[in-house]
């Protein structure tokens, strides 16, 4: 499926949950455990509401994002703790942030710094740009930003569009203690 028709599917679903919630027949998902095909999580946001499994399909109660089955959150996650061991091992690695411009060249307070040898693509640059990354479809890639809340979305909207071996730094670089692969 192209990310413009996964895009569109995903409006108008918004839209529908949104039209049922304002019309008062929208019942909010329930938490629950059952077979991994029925459950459901918060399209990956970054916060705590992401760890939540609902068993049925909806709006997410805590950040309003909708719900994804669970099976298409697929990415796997670094520690800031072991971010620079993991770069060390993997030197193939791609780094991507997805900050702004000014938060990568660290033009902002705080500045947390970056990781040497990273591309920039902002989150909210990122789909429109997937077309000069697609050659990166089979390698590792960490994404990150500043406190993990937008590099969830983007490792997500990456997954969606068949990058597979997608890892999110969790916390972010405000996290990264280790000096040892920033610039």
């Amino acid at each position: 499926m192209s990310s413009r028709l996964i895009r569109r599917h995903l409006l108008l679903s918004l839209l529908f949950l949104f039209v049922l919630q304002v019309s008062g027949y929208s019942q909010p998902a329930t938490i629950g455990k059952t077979d991994t095909t029925g459950q459901y999580k918060c399209m990956p946001c970054g916060y705590d509401c992401d760890t939540l499994v609902y068993n049925a399909p909806g709006t997410c109660a805590h950040c309003k994002m909708p719900l994804v089955n669970k099976s298409t959150v697929n990415f796997r996650s670094v520690t800031p703790a072991s971010l620079c061991q993991f770069i060390k091992d993997h030197p193939s690695v791609v780094l991507l942030d997805v900050r702004t411009r000014e938060e990568f060249t660290g033009h902002t307070t705080p500045n947390f710094g970056t990781l040497k040898n990273a591309l920039n693509i902002p989150v909210q640059e990122l789909e429109g740009r997937l077309s000069e990354i697609q050659h990166l479809k089979g390698k590792e890639i960490i994404v990150y930003c500043s406190r993990s809340h937008r590099s969830p979305a983007a490792s997500y909207l990456l997954a969606q569009n068949g990058f597979s071996g997608v890892i999110n730094l969790s916390g972010g670089m405000s996290m990264v203690t280790d000096t040892e692969c920033k610039k």
